[in-house]
């Protein structure tokens, strides 16, 4: 086993120096657009339309490359004959999906973003996401707060970050603790996946054979957590009402059933006449807008399909269950829309008419939505034309980050909450550590609970990734205490690049971490300062770092005076 790791591991080195070949040596290709949607995972809703949008050849003749895992390729290619999408290369393989990445202009995610990849000056960077949340997200869902560090990456190094309402902005930025270090610009714009609820739907019932039929959607929303999947039982749970909503439908009735991309449930359709599969031919919003009632439970697309102005139905059975995971920004009893638990009063609504008044919720949520909305993105990106609303943050706060590593030192951890529960307004602190760690992977909800809500945090995303060189200039600095030469230095200062872009922190403090290699990635930082704390453990890191603050006592506050004078 340890044999088949280093070979691993050597491949892995082997496949980082040709990647960063690419970092140093390519140039930015001014007419190269990168586009990913949901990891590689899907490829619809606001990435989608933006390639549509984009292939109209509006904004100049540029190579579109979209990266997609090979299970999604198919589904790209029929899209592209059925939308004429001007798609350059469709890329599943990881490395080549970083190289490209290395050498775009404009890069488009409505999520996260290759692993390896480290933005460079002059690229313009997109983050649309993909959905105004309901349930709680990031930093807000104690499940998942350790592990927010790969969207707070994107989101560092975004340019823009779009939201389709105030509300959403408010939740995302405290969610992902951005507000106090995001340097771009927020847009404020409707989802150009929502356009399509602003025109007429009969195209696609046409389309659909189903001019004459009452269409009913249903999609729910991701159940379980990222770690954690539910596929199983929400396939069980799916299947049992199913089965007796199918005998209730009447015969001029079709129900489709979509399922989230992270829950593919496998559902046998053929047994059923009245509820069919999603259909795959074309994008998911068109499908949607020939719906004349949707039925969801927590998911993000009742925002969404509001502003058609048709009946929605919360179909929330499991909501005891489902909020053991996960909570919600706001109870369900203040949305507008009929709740149902039972299939019986389900069928009861669905032959029903829209019976409530979502006026004051789509003035709310649905306020930025328009016809034009990946126009005004594309404008608003490459051509520099200010076609979307925006919001700039400023914060004039000094900003500290504290490394923490794998935080299995109580005593420090105690000092340190003691420390920073006198920490003064005017600065902000923020916490790092490694979520992949085993200990704070499984006691992260006892580790984080102590410390005090003024404090925030921005832990790492991924490992160190050398080249084979580096790796082995690396294992020479470890072993043999030689000095840090440039070829480590830069190896060094592409790490904290790839994680923090091109934020530059006023103070970095390695307080607990015994972590050579994160060490030296912030000692390489550029920041303003950077030390540590625990000289004995790590005295060859330790002579390494840019300057070294000798206090007889730590403090933040003493350490922040002598920084601004």
């Amino acid at each position: 086993m340890a044999l088949i790791g280093k070979i691993n591991n050597l491949k892995e080195c082997l496949d980082n120096t040709k990647i960063y070949d690419s970092y140093y040596s390519a140039e930015i290709d001014e007419s190269i657009i990168y586009l990913e949607s949901r990891n590689g995972m899907d490829f619809t809703g606001n990435i989608f339309r933006i390639t549509e949008e984009l292939s109209t050849g509006k904004y100049g003749n540029f190579k579109i490359y979209v990266y997609a895992a090979k299970s999604i390729k198919a589904k790209i290619e029929l899209f592209k004959r059925n939308y004429n999408l001007k798609i350059t290369k469709i890329i599943t393989d990881e490395d080549e999906a970083t190289k490209i990445l290395h050498k775009a202009k404009y890069i488009f995610t409505d999520s996260g973003i290759r692993y390896k990849y480290v933005k460079k000056p002059g690229q313009i960077f997109v983050n649309t996401w993909h959905g105004t949340p309901l349930k709680l997200m990031g930093f807000d869902n104690p499940s998942e707060k350790h592990n927010v560090g790969i969207i707070q990456r994107s989101f560092l190094f975004s340019d823009y970050i779009l939201f389709p309402n105030e509300y959403m902005l408010d939740r995302m930025s405290h969610a992902y603790m951005i507000d106090k270090v995001y340097g771009g610009t927020f847009l404020l714009e409707g989802y150009p996946r929502n356009s399509v609820f602003l025109k007429d739907n009969s195209n696609y019932k046409e389309k659909l054979n189903l001019k004459d039929k009452e269409v009913f959607v249903y999609m729910p929303t991701f159940k379980g957590i990222v770690n954690n999947r539910k596929d199983e039982k929400q396939k069980n749970d799916v299947n049992k009402f199913l089965n007796k909503l199918n005998s209730k439908l009447n015969d001029n009735q079709i129900l489709f059933v979509k399922f989230h991309p992270y829950n593919q449930s496998k559902i046998d359709f053929s047994k059923f006449n009245h509820i069919k599969e999603y259909p795959k031919n074309f994008e998911n919003y068109d499908i949607l807008n020939a719906a004349d009632v949707l039925i969801t439970d927590y998911s993000s697309v009742f925002f969404d399909f509001a502003s058609t102005r048709r009946k929605i139905i919360i179909f929330n059975y499991d909501q005891d269950e489902y909020l053991k995971d996960r909570g919600l920004y706001f109870p369900l009893e203040d949305l507008p829309f009929p709740k149902v638990q039972n299939i019986n009063d389900l069928v009861c609504e669905l032959n029903s008419p829209k019976n409530y008044d979502d006026t004051k919720f789509t003035e709310e949520y649905c306020k930025y939505d328009s016809t034009n909305s990946a126009e005004h993105i594309c404008e608003t990106v490459i051509t520099g034309k200010t076609e979307c609303d925006y919001k700039i943050i400023s914060n004039a706060n000094k900003n500290i980050l504290i490394y923490l590593g794998s935080m299995e030192n109580n005593q420090a951890k105690s000092q340190l909450i003691q420390i920073l529960e006198n920490t003064d307004d005017n600065i902000n602190i923020f916490l790092s550590f490694k979520p992949w760690n085993k200990n704070i992977k499984e006691n992260h909800l006892n580790l984080l609970k102590d410390i005090p809500n003024t404090i925030e945090f921005l832990p790492l995303s991924y490992n160190l990734t050398p080249t084979f060189k580096e790796k082995v200039e690396l294992n020479r600095f470890i072993k043999k205490g030689t000095d840090l030469n440039l070829e480590l230095t830069e190896m060094f200062n592409r790490n904290y690049k790839r994680q923090y872009g091109d934020f530059k922190f006023d103070l970095i403090i390695d307080f607990i971490s015994n972590d050579p290699e994160q060490s030296l990635t912030y000692a390489c930082s550029n920041s303003k300062n950077a030390i540590i704390i625990n000289e004995e453990t790590q005295p060859k890191v330790y002579n390494q770092f840019n300057k070294i603050y000798r206090l007889s006592e730590f403090n933040i506050k003493n350490i922040c005076d002598e920084i601004i004078r």
